[in-house]
């Protein structure tokens, strides 16, 4: 019985120590694209690039702040156009970041996430290449916030994530610039390094619904209406 006891608290040290060791290190993760399919009809529209508008810090005092365990690389677009969140340990402690494998960004992510919803409101997305490009409305995609990070509790511990985008474009959807923001929290017995993909993905998948009942035509004219 004694044993047994040693054998599991000696288990679960290796369990915390290993968890440790990976919340100190950088990870790197692949999260699929929102996959949309393509209108055969419906307005054509173009979205441009988004923008990724973020603020990376060096030492920010709230979680929800972008940062990198090497402050140095703040001004690294190489590294920080990856980045989508910051590990901590028990006491909140900032220790790891977490970036996307290349050559996924977060504004591709967010990008791919936008244009599933547009698609899921009847539009069609052109590229180009597209005969439609040139007078077909612009839409534009500022990447105000969009982070993932740890909170340890009282015996839990969860992720949360926070996205803000802004929508502009000469369409009736967006006569006023449009917000889109999602705040998105999960809870946890332990977090490994499996869970960052699923969630993030859970937080686009918030993003491009948000985005379908914002473009909606339908809702737009109700909208119209009503003013």
């Amino acid at each position: 019985m004694l044993t047994a006891r040693i054998a599991k608290i000696f288990i679960a040290f290796i369990c915390l120590s290993a968890l440790s060791a990976c919340a100190a290190s950088r990870s790197e993760v692949a999260i699929p694209s929102q996959s949309s399919s393509q209108q055969e009809t419906g307005m054509a529209v173009v979205i441009l690039p988004p923008v990724d508008a973020r603020q990376f810090e060096a030492s920010p005092k709230v979680p929800f702040a972008p940062s990198l365990k090497e402050p140095a690389q703040i001004t690294d677009t190489q590294i920080t156009a990856r980045a989508v969140g910051r590990k901590r340990n028990g006491y909140g402690m900032a220790m790891g970041d977490v970036l996307l494998t290349s050559p996924q960004t977060a504004s591709s992510l967010v990008g791919d996430a936008v244009k599933a919803g547009l698609r899921d409101s009847g539009y069609r997305i052109v590229e180009a290449n597209d005969p439609a490009y040139a007078t077909a409305p612009k839409i534009s995609v500022r990447m105000n916030e969009f982070w993932t990070w740890i909170s340890p509790g009282f015996g839990s511990i969860s992720l949360d994530n926070i996205t803000n985008l802004t929508l502009e474009g000469s369409l009736p959807a967006l006569s006023v610039p449009a917000t889109i923001e999602v705040r998105e929290h999960k809870g946890y017995i332990a977090i490994t390094e499996s869970a960052w993909a699923p969630f993030i993905d859970s937080a686009l998948a918030k993003v491009r619904e948000k985005v379908r009942l914002i473009m909606n035509p339908k809702i737009t004219e109700l909208r119209s209406v009503a003013r």
